[in-house]
């Protein structure tokens, strides 16, 4: 039985006993200190229900993960209801001297990475021919044929033609590297920059000294006083390609 209970009825029956008929038809009327130690147990009611305090109970941890990994699933399903899937193929021009499966595998993890292109909510999937765009891992002397307007020394973008760059994506640039600029992250740059060149976006410049560099700022050559960024920055979610605003 509950506290509150107990008291309850600890009070309504000491006022039932003094009412009680001691002689079968007689009537005993309860004396004035009874009446008045009824009052003050009725008063009294009030803070001893706000002193009762329900048992705390605890969590056991296998709820815990339990309902971690349901929040999780149903995360995970509502992302893959509502992503959107961007194919793509890979191939590669000239001679190469760089890991062509390390290069794909990297530049699927950079595409997908949650930090990425991702964030509008598009998933890109490697396919084996016809996808959306082509994405190259080109030797640099062989990037000017896919067009007049690209050169040997950087990476590329030519209608569906991603191309990156192998001298670039094998040792980044002087302008990445004096900053202290990681090859991973310039390798994560480069994918995001030219593939956002893809998805509608011209060049950027630096926002602010000190600023975290756009993705499609030309960081390749020059940072203009912002600290290199491989990763789009929340303005840059946008795609004309694909119909996606801001």
């Amino acid at each position: 039985m509950c506290m509150m209970c107990s008291v309850t009825y600890a009070t309504v029956g000491a006022g039932l006993l003094a009412f009680s008929p001691s002689t079968p038809g007689v009537t005993t009327a309860p004396s004035p200190q009874t009446l008045a130690s009824q009052v003050t147990s009725l008063q009294r009611l009030p803070s001893t229900i706000a002193a009762f305090k329900m048992p705390t109970l605890i969590e056991p941890q296998w709820l815990k993960d339990q309902n971690a990994a349901e929040l999780a699933a149903a995360q995970a399903k509502k992302v893959a209801s509502t992503s959107r899937v961007v194919t793509y193929d890979v191939m590669t021009k000239g001679m190469l001297t760089a890991s062509f499966a390390d290069f794909r595998t990297q530049a699927n993890a950079t595409l997908n990475d949650g930090r990425g292109w991702s964030r509008m909510g598009v998933t890109f999937q490697e396919v084996q021919s016809g996808g959306s765009f082509t994405l190259v891992l080109s030797e640099a002397s062989q990037v000017t044929s896919f067009s007049s307007g690209c050169g040997s020394e950087y990476s590329c973008r030519v209608g569906r033609y991603v191309i990156i760059n192998q001298d670039r994506w094998q040792g980044a640039t002087p302008s990445w590297n004096n900053a202290g600029g990681s090859l991973r992250d310039y390798r994560h740059m480069v994918v995001n920059h030219e593939t956002g060149h893809w998805l509608g976006h011209g060049h950027a410049s630096c926002s602010g000294a000190g600023q975290p560099a756009q993705v499609m700022q030309q960081q390749s050559i020059d940072l203009q006083g912002c600290a290199f960024n491989a990763w789009p920055t929340a303005g840059e979610l946008w795609s004309s390609q694909l119909g996606i605003t801001r």
